[in-house]
């Protein structure tokens, strides 16, 4: 009986995993599309190029992964340095573009660079 209830208990969690993640996808977005972003506004040499995958590349050489938030569905660029201290907004087009924004406290507010796929 001990052993059926656990299982119950297991087979909860499993499926409750699953529902987490299906609301996270609701809220998030994708990736940007695999292709190069050339940046306008404060901060041109802010451009990079998307792919293969969740991998991206600055102007300058340096590679990072990009990620989505599951709570906010803001872009994460991880490790590369400029862009490692921005999140950005997603809008696939046409043509796909990134709204780089700041966050502080919680609040996101876009940092005036736009980068559009070339």
């Amino acid at each position: 009986m001990l052993r059926m209830a656990h299982a119950g208990i297991g087979v909860a969690a499993a499926l409750a995993a699953p529902l987490w993640l299906v609301a996270g996808v609701a809220v998030a977005q994708s990736i940007p599309a695999p292709g190069r972003y050339q940046c306008t506004g404060a901060m041109t040499e802010l451009g990079f190029t998307v792919g293969p995958g969740n991998i991206y590349t600055t102007t300058k050489g340096f590679r990072g992964t990009l990620s989505v938030h599951p709570g906010t569905g803001n872009v994460l660029f991880h490790i590369a340095p400029p862009l490692a201290s921005y999140q950005g907004r997603y809008s696939p087009g046409p043509p796909p573009q990134v709204v780089l924004l700041t966050v502080k406290d919680g609040a996101s507010s876009e940092a005036g660079v736009v980068c559009q796929m070339r």
